[in-house]
């Protein structure tokens, strides 16, 4: 007999538990409200989640189809209402697509054959086919023995599929801290960054300014370029005679004319210290400057940095904290469990309810969902929606310095991209990885065919993919894909108590998906805090 809930009324029912839904799960319980949530994965963290590295097979193979899955169910009327069936595995793979993936070989350096191919066959319990299942192109011996032993690590990885990174000041950190949710995290600092240059070399950009007055690579004309700049973007608000004209104009047309930055240096400001995401053509002067100055306000916080990592997966860590939150002030969770129907009131097309797998019948005023639950009927596709190509590199050492975490920019048709391609770089520090690995994660608009398209020209600056440059790292892993940021907010067939979260977006950090976030909680609570603080654990009131 499957397990039925006791209560069957809610106040809200949230499906996913992604970012954006994990915060709401945890702000409505936080101020009273009865709360259900709900995810048919068995896994935190929804678009957003981190997987060790089998885990990450299965997902990528799962996408291409290889593993077969129930389709969804016909609709139906129930009660008197119109029971629209979710086809939550349908959606899912309609976000990913061109999803690639490749093992490398790497051969053990050794003066003699006979070690290597004791090399080779050593441990071969661990090459068995049952051990390389989750492949489903033929492989070379060395190619199977670099698989097992990424199986044999597995646990030790946590992959990030929409990676992020944090600004010391900004939206998240800050609610974070008065919530108390920081408290069940971890952070490293993400301290490094680089460009690559039309020179084919990789520049460190100086940040602050002890970077600047340091740096090697900056002329010191260059260096009183960037100072006077850097000080003036800091309070620019303060200073509005000196971009009044080109609010609206391109930001690199201001800082060219009014600063005389161009270059290499112009490079660096655009695409490293304000991160812009497209054509520099596409940013004007006050949204740079905003960029600008929040990254100038990152730094110094916690070190000489103005990002943070969150250790053991970024997207699934954080969204636990926040579904934590929920379930210390009465939220009920179920993972693992598929719903089958969206019920929709025929008269007033309010959401009433739901029907889950084993047939039960669940109410709430409020439905929050990600979109991956959203009925084919309520949805009105977007042509023009962003979609982004990444890509999750595993490599045997670090591409530039060692270190936790740091970033490499490569600025747009530099190596014919489109748009910028941004890389994160993480080690064993960050939970990522094991001690003697890397991760890469790489991401970028998508321009081509191909998320392989877009990103591979930038990999083979970075690594030794065709095993022509014994100089830099050698790959072990690459997965290829792109995914599609969907944005249901545009439907306008959703009924009114149906408030439906986006995907991750093509930003390195989760500001926009925060401020959601709390703009969906003051639409549905507007007279309630957002997210309090939470009292002690040990104090006796909780």
């Amino acid at each position: 007999m499957p397990q039925q809930l006791e209560v069957t009324e809610y106040d809200v029912i949230i499906l996913g538990t992604g970012f954006v839904e994990s915060i709401l799960a945890g702000a409505l319980a936080r101020i009273g409200k009865s709360v259900l949530h709900m995810d048919t994965n068995e896994y935190y963290g929804g678009s957003w989640t981190s997987f060790n590295f089998q885990e990450l097979l299965d997902w990528a193979q799962l996408l291409q189809g290889h593993v077969e899955e129930s389709s969804g169910n016909s609709q139906e009327n129930f009660e008197g209402k119109k029971a629209l069936p979710i086809n939550f595995s349908k959606a899912r793979r309609q976000a990913y697509s061109t999803i690639e993936y490749e093992i490398y070989g790497i051969l053990k350096q050794t003066n003699s054959t006979e070690e290597n191919e004791e090399y080779l066959h050593k441990d071969e319990q661990d090459t068995s086919e049952e051990t390389i299942r989750h492949v489903s192109t033929s492989l070379s011996n060395f190619e199977r023995e670099t698989l097992a032993k990424l199986l044999k690590e597995s646990k030790q990885y946590n992959l990030d599929i929409a990676p992020k990174i944090m600004p010391c000041r900004g939206e998240l950190i800050e609610l974070l801290i008065s919530s108390g949710v920081g408290r069940y995290l971890e952070f490293k600092a993400l301290d490094k960054t680089y460009i690559y240059s039309d020179q084919d070399t990789f520049d460190k950009v100086p940040c602050s300014k002890e970077d600047v007055f340091t740096s090697q690579t900056v002329t010191l004309i260059d260096k009183r370029k960037l100072m006077r700049f850097l000080t003036f973007a800091l309070d620019f608000t303060n200073s509005p005679e000196t971009f009044e004209g080109y609010e609206e104009k391109p930001y690199e047309k201001f800082l060219k004319e009014k600063f005389q930055i161009d270059g290499k240096l112009l490079s660096a400001v655009l695409y490293a210290i304000t991160l812009i995401q497209t054509k520099a053509n596409d940013v004007n002067t006050i949204q740079g400057l905003t960029y600008t100055q929040r990254y100038l306000k990152s730094l110094g916080r916690y070190g000489n940095a103005a990002f943070l990592v969150a250790l053991y997966g970024a997207g699934s860590e954080i969204s636990q904290g926040f579904c934590r939150i929920s379930a210390v002030f009465g939220g009920i969770y179920m993972l693992n469990h598929s719903i089958k129907h969206l019920l929709i009131d025929k008269s007033s097309n309010n959401f009433t309810g739901l029907i889950d797998v084993n047939g039960q019948q669940l109410s709430s005023t409020y439905l929050i969902t990600s979109i991956d639950y959203i009925p084919e009927k309520l949805l009105q596709e977007n042509e023009e929606c962003e979609q982004i190509s990444r890509a999750i590199v595993i490599i045997d050492r670090y591409i530039h310095e060692e270190g936790d975490a740091s970033l490499t920019i490569f600025p747009p048709d530099s190596v014919g991209n489109e748009y910028p391609i941004r890389v994160l770089q993480f080690s064993e520090g960050t939970r990522s990885c094991p001690e003697d690995k890397y991760v890469l994660y790489m991401s970028t608009k998508a321009s081509g065919k191909s998320a392989k398209e877009d990103l591979y020209k930038a990999l083979e600056k970075l690594v030794n993919i065709s095993n022509d440059d014994a100089s830099l790292s050698s790959p072990l892993f690459v997965l290829f894909y792109r995914h599609k940021f969907r944005d249901a907010t545009l439907s306008s067939l959703l009924p009114d108590n149906i408030i439906v979260t986006n995907d991750s977006d093509s930003s390195l950090d989760f500001e926009t998906a925060t401020i959601q976030a709390k703009q969906l909680f003051e639409k549905m609570c507007p007279n309630e805090e957002f997210l309090p603080a939470v009292p002690d654990p040990d104090d006796d009131d909780l």
